[in-house]
């Protein structure tokens, strides 16, 4: 094994331990098979299996993974033979050493759930110590969020954008907003006529709300967050949802909201970087997102469906899975798979779900 790939192998070892021992939820069904980016040509690597995801998109409880060495729990050191403590030390230390830089990488990872909070939106993303909120799904799912949040123990949203304050993304913020404050508040819009939105502002107390331009951006640990649509004003909440891109090294995600045929056109004429590894879908898969225009710029991997199981919508419709499908993207569903948990380094990505499997 070259010194490269021996880097990569202690890093995919670490980053498996750290998702398997980080978060105590059990309870989860295991994950047959693992989607990762192809090659693009520009560094991505394919990534190797991973764990289960545990409830509401948190890695597998500890106790589940492995023994490595192919030794069991209860095995005990063999004692080091006369005249091996020094080399032991040594070898001790060179492996310190190593898992103190694993360590240091994995800190600069970057974790998105796309919650299952049923028919709405809702991601949480961490990285480097710092989280970022994107819509919190509807009303009902307040307490899902307070929970998840207060099991991961994130009290603190440093940033929370809620694309639009239709109930469906924004009706669940309450929720992490009476477990964690919030630093930087993003939204289409300062204010709106529904209970939903009310509740929001009520939680937010002095914080202010942010209606940021396109290029505007900040830092999420390593990563950078760029507001790139929407690319004109509207009175249509769901045209004029905000869509931010979120970029690690090689890896990027976009974010649109429910933003439709109408949103995609302008940023397309605007000259939005739009390209992505991973699509968080417009508008829950409907018929009028998801342009075949606009995916071919996008050209994503990877297509996050939120959805609710047998909504009344007709969600995601045929037409916008079959564009998905001509543009290459493989389409993970959230009332299919439940949780979906996209974990990368900069250079690949790698899937974790509740339930299913994840189909290459």
């Amino acid at each position: 094994m070259t010194a490269g790939g021996a880097g990569r192998h202690r890093f995919a070892a670490a980053l498996l331990a750290l998702l398997l021992s980080a978060f105590a939820l059990g309870g989860c069904s295991a994950v047959q098979g693992a989607a990762s980016l192809p090659d693009t040509g520009a560094g991505a690597a394919g990534s190797g299996e991973v764990a289960a995801a545990g409830p509401d998109g948190t890695p597998a409880a500890p106790g589940e993974e492995a023994t490595s060495n192919g030794g069991s729990s209860g095995d005990a050191a063999a004692p080091a033979a006369p005249g091996e403590g020094e080399a032991s030390g040594a070898a001790d230390g060179a492996s310190d050493a190593a898992a103190a830089a694993d360590n240091a990488a994995a800190a600069d990872q970057l974790t998105v759930r796309f919650i299952d909070v049923g028919q709405g939106d809702c991601a949480l993303l961490t990285c480097g110590g710092e989280t970022l909120l994107i819509d919190g799904g509807p009303s009902e799912a307040s307490s899902k969020l307070y929970s998840i949040l207060k099991s991961l123990g994130i009290s603190r949203l440093d940033y929370i954008i809620c694309t639009h304050p239709d109930e469906d993304h924004c009706g669940g913020i309450s929720g992490a907003l009476n477990f964690a404050s919030c630093g930087t508040f993003f939204c289409s819009v300062t204010e709106h006529d529904t209970r939903a939105f009310a509740s929001v502002l009520r939680y937010l107390g002095q914080v202010p709300v942010t209606v940021p331009a396109v290029g505007d951006g900040f830092s999420l640990g390593a990563a950078q967050v760029t507001f790139v649509g929407p690319a004109q004003r509207t009175c249509d909440t769901n045209e004029g949802s905000l869509v931010c891109r979120v970029d690690l090294g090689e890896v990027s995600f976009l974010f649109t909201g429910d933003a439709g045929e109408e949103s995609e056109e302008a940023m397309l004429a605007a000259g939005a970087q739009l390209d992505a590894d991973v699509l968080k879908v417009g508008h829950h898969g409907s018929a009028g997102s998801s342009t075949e225009r606009f995916l071919a710029d996008v050209a994503p991997d990877y297509a996050v469906i939120s959805v609710g199981a047998g909504n009344s919508y007709g969600h995601p419709a045929d037409e916008a899975l079959a564009r998905l499908a001509a543009c290459g993207a493989t389409v993970l569903r959230t009332d299919v798979l439940g949780s979906v948990v996209a974990v990368t380094d900069g250079r690949d990505v790698q899937f974790q779900s509740t339930k299913g499997k994840l189909e290459n």
